[in-house]
């Protein structure tokens, strides 16, 4: 079930010793610029049974210090059946510039008994002044996981590259301009998971239509997203994002082995 909520998650704040500050400034202002609603469903053969619920927020803020930032912010929950087996409650933010350069992740975790925190904090510094991805010349990560039954793992990388979360890198995927991109073109970025870097691939599939439940249907942009984990690409995951300049992402299907799917819908589009 947690895959569901690499895309969709909701804020649990029971963490204990784990829920020290977070190292971003302040924000001297702030201005929420998308809100979306999704509905998650549960798909095997005649089964289509709601499973949980979220939103996915993105703000532009000004920190103390006059610097322009995004925030984004993804709050879900696990509803109905879900919840008899594993109440779900989890939440990811990121911090990024204009440039979609990260500045700080945090994913907090409550999944059944299991609960954990996870923030990612960026250091980098640019070449000659830039502040683009092109122009980084140093990226340092400290990475400070807790989880209530393994205690705590701590990790810092160096690069020469930007190097994306879990939330952020959606981001960075939505501002590709895929009508320039060849379809089954695919674009591999590096991704921190838990303590580890992975690369995720981006492959664009076609231009389409996406159909939703409800019976809407919107020009779309498939693409395929997967984990590459030593030297091994996992299941994949597909995303319908809208053919226009703002990339809303449509729909989410996760394929799940021998159980049916994960079906992620847009509710207030």
């Amino acid at each position: 079930m947690k895959q569901i909520f690499i895309v969709l998650a909701i804020l649990a704040s029971i963490f204990g010793s784990a829920t020290e500050a977070l190292a971003i400034t302040e924000a001297k202002s702030s201005k929420k610029t998308e809100t979306l609603n999704y509905d998650i469903f549960y798909h095997w053969g005649l089964i289509w049974k709601k499973a949980g619920c979220g939103s996915l927020n993105l703000l532009e803020e000004t920190d103390i210090n006059g610097n322009k930032r995004m925030h984004g912010q993804v709050f879900g929950r696990s509803l109905s059946f879900i919840e008899y087996f594993m109440a779900v409650r989890d939440t990811l933010e990121c911090w990024y510039t204009p440039e979609y350069v990260p500045i700080e992740y945090c994913k907090r975790t409550h999944e059944g008994s299991y609960k954990a925190i996870e923030r990612n904090i960026y250091t980098t510094t640019f070449k000659d002044g830039g502040t683009g991805i092109d122009d980084i010349e140093n990226v340092q990560i400290n990475i400070d996981r807790w989880r209530n039954k393994k205690g705590r793992d701590q990790k810092t990388y160096t690069s020469s590259k930007v190097t994306y979360d879990y939330l952020s890198i959606f981001y960075r995927i939505r501002s590709l301009d895929f009508s320039k991109i060849n379809p089954g073109t695919t674009i591999s970025l590096p991704v921190v998971s838990g303590v580890k870097i992975e690369q995720m691939k981006v492959k664009f599939i076609e231009e389409t239509t996406c159909k939703l439940d409800k019976g809407k249907k919107y020009p779309a942009y498939k693409i395929e997203l997967r984990f590459n984990v030593k030297g091994e690409d996992g299941a994949p995951l597909y995303v319908w994002l809208t053919k226009d300049e703002a990339r809303v992402p449509l729909c989410v299907v996760i394929h799940l082995k021998r159980v049916g799917s994960i079906q992620c819908e847009i509710a207030n589009y």
